[in-house]
């Protein structure tokens, strides 16, 4: 009996350091702390939106997007999203609606000035406007006190020359693409 006793309490010698090495385990922790530091900078955004009355713009939403008129003709059908306001002896006009929304933060600013320019030369044949504003290479201003964060709707018209090509008009049957650049500079 003595014997089994003392097996006993060997055994629970034994058997005691380990369960306490293992609750001891069990309440092991680590712990750490990261410093995230960032200098917050004020700044605007420029991104083209398709207008219900337009076009879809190819990239709408981004601060990149391509407009496609499809084919046009001083007569006869145009795309969706296409109108014809002027038909002349010398000119006809397409146009199409796009917006421009200017999103803005942490500004001191209450508008903005929208400029754009034609990048490049003119296609032969070719005159470009915004809200009837002719573009050259030169930035016009388009908007001088634009609101932030909204869309604001403008027109882009294509003056196409009804001369022929050898008196000065454009190809005909040639796709013809041109690049405008905008800038929005807070007030």
């Amino acid at each position: 009996m003595l014997r089994t006793h003392n097996a006993i309490r060997i055994l629970a010698l034994l058997v005691l350091p380990v369960a306490a090495s293992v609750a001891l385990s069990a309440q092991t922790t680590a712990s750490g702390t990261i410093n995230a530091t960032l200098i917050n900078k004020s700044a605007i955004a420029l991104v083209f939106d398709t207008d219900p009355g337009g076009v879809t713009l190819v990239g709408s939403g981004t601060g990149a997007a391509t407009a496609n008129f499809g084919t046009v003709s001083a007569f006869g059908p145009l795309s969706a999203g296409v109108t014809r306001p002027s038909v002349t002896a010398a000119t006809f006009t397409v146009r199409t609606i796009f917006d421009v929304q200017v999103i803005e933060g942490g500004l001191n600013s209450t508008g903005y000035t929208l400029t754009a320019a034609l990048q490049g030369g003119t296609p032969k044949g070719f005159n470009f406007a915004i809200d009837a504003i002719t573009l050259t290479g030169a930035a016009q201003t388009i908007q001088a006190n634009g609101s932030y964060n909204a869309d604001v709707p403008h027109n882009l018209d294509l003056i196409i020359s009804t001369a022929s090509p050898t008196a000065g008009g454009p190809n005909t049957g040639t796709l013809t693409s041109q690049t405008i650049n905008f800038t929005a500079t807070a007030n």
